[in-house]
This record gives C-alpha cells, sequence and structure tokens, in this order.
C-alpha cells in the first residue's frame, strides 16, 4: 500500500508545538498505510515479551534476542517510513522490512551501542541517562536517512540536539500522557498515539536538518 501525497500542512519550526502539530497533520493525511505501520512494528516489539511465565530467564533472553536482531532493526525501518511522510515523499507499508536487504549491520549495532549507552546512563545516574537519551535521539534518523556509520551518527546526533534537548525531553514527557490517553480510548487507541508521536519527533528530526544541515556530517 503506497500513501497518497498530502495537500497541506503546517508550517514547520524546530519547536514543541510545530512538531506535535505537523506530526498530527502528517498523520490525517497518511492515516492508514502509517497506522499499518505502527501495528506492525509494535506488535513485532511485544512478540519478544510473550513466551512461558515458567521460565522467565529463558523469555528474556529470547526477548532481548528478538528486539537486538528483529524488533530494533524494524524500528529504524518505521522510522524511516515515518520521516519520508513527514517530508511528502512517497512510501509503502513494506519499506519497514527494507533494513534486512541493506545496512543492517549497521543499524543492529547502532540500536546496540546507544541502547547500552542509555541503559548504562540511567544505572549510574537516572537524569544523565535521561539527558543521554535526548542527546541521542536522532542517531536512528541519522543511520537511516544519511547512512551514517555508528560513530557518526553519534556525534551528529549529539551536535543536532544542542540546544534542542530540553524540547526533545518535553516531547518524550508529553508523549506518555499521549500513549496514556490513547490507552485508556478502548486500548486500541494506543496506536494512532503512538503513531502521532513518531510523527512529531520525525518532524522535529526534519525541521532541525533542515535548519542547520551543515553540522551534519555525510
Amino acid at each position: 500500500m503506497e500513501n497518497t501525497k498530502p495537500q497541506s500542512t503546517p508550517t514547520l519550526h524546530p519547536n514543541l508545538y510545530s512538531a506535535f502539530s505537523y506530526g498530527w497533520s502528517t498523520m490525517k493525511q497518511n492515516f492508514i498505510p502509517l497506522l499499518l505501520v505502527t501495528l506492525v512494528y509494535t506488535l513485532l516489539s511485544g512478540i519478544g515479551g510473550s513466551g512461558s511465565q515458567n521460565r522467565p530467564s529463558e523469555t528474556g533472553l529470547l526477548s532481548s534476542l528478538f528486539w537486538l536482531f528483529i524488533a530494533g532493526p524494524v524500528h529504524y525501518g518505521a522510522v524511516m517510513v515515518f520521516l519520508k511522510a513527514v517530508r511528502h515523499e512517497s512510501f509503502e507499508v513494506k519499506d519497514i522490512f527494507s533494513v534486512f536487504n541493506n545496512n543492517y549491520w549497521n543499524v543492529f549495532l547502532a540500536n546496540f551501542l546507544t541502547t547500552i549507552i542509555i541503559i548504562m546512563g540511567i544505572i549510574l545516574f537516572i537524569i544523565p541517562g535521561i539527558i543521554i537519551a535526548c542527546k541521542l535521539a536522532f542517531v536512528p534518523y541519522l543511520v537511516m536517512d544519511k547512512n551514517q556509520s555508528v560513530s557518526d551518527a553519534i556525534s551528529n546526533s549529539w551536535k543536532m540536539t544542542s540546544g534542542y534537548a530540553l524540547s526533545i525531553f518535553f516531547m518524550g514527557f508529553l508523549s506518555v500522557f499521549i500513549v496514556i490517553g490513547g490507552i485508556l480510548l478502548l486500548i486500541v487507541g494506543i496506536f494512532p498515539a503512538l503513531l502521532w508521536v513518531s510523527l512529531s519527533f520525525a518532524a522535529l528530526y526534519h525541521a532541525i536538518d533542515t535548519k542547520s544541515p551543515q553540522i551534519i556530517h555525510v
């Protein structure tokens, strides 16, 4: 299923309100295909958590491996689809699996390293972990969009988020309430909620990338 090109969208600026507004507009214009993308990667992310309750250690290991090798890379593919939607570029639902045909090991390594870095930051002190998570928020976009190596993506995400880390934090904070609101709407509302949040973060990345492309070294 291919998207239809939107007719109009609000002006995009690199701030919280503009990102959420732009994400909402993009969601309305491409709702069905983007909802399918959200359903696929969300359900795949949940598969690793299901298993026998009698063997929690085995289930935990399988869940971690599934996330690292399957669900994590699919999430990166979904990130690129959302970015294409924000840019009004053509996409298909199956594009979320394109990572398995191209750049897979770089995506795997990026997902693995950023996860470890954020977890270590949270283990040491919660606040540094949150700061690190905000500063590395654009790693998936740089890996997928710019085809950057892991080290370049981490370095450039750190640069890109300078001056915007607080906006990213508050976007994440508000996203929690958006998702909770989605859950309260007969549970299934969580999928549109996740879609809106994902598109909003893609919009923020696109706005910053468009405003300051000189800080991105490919």
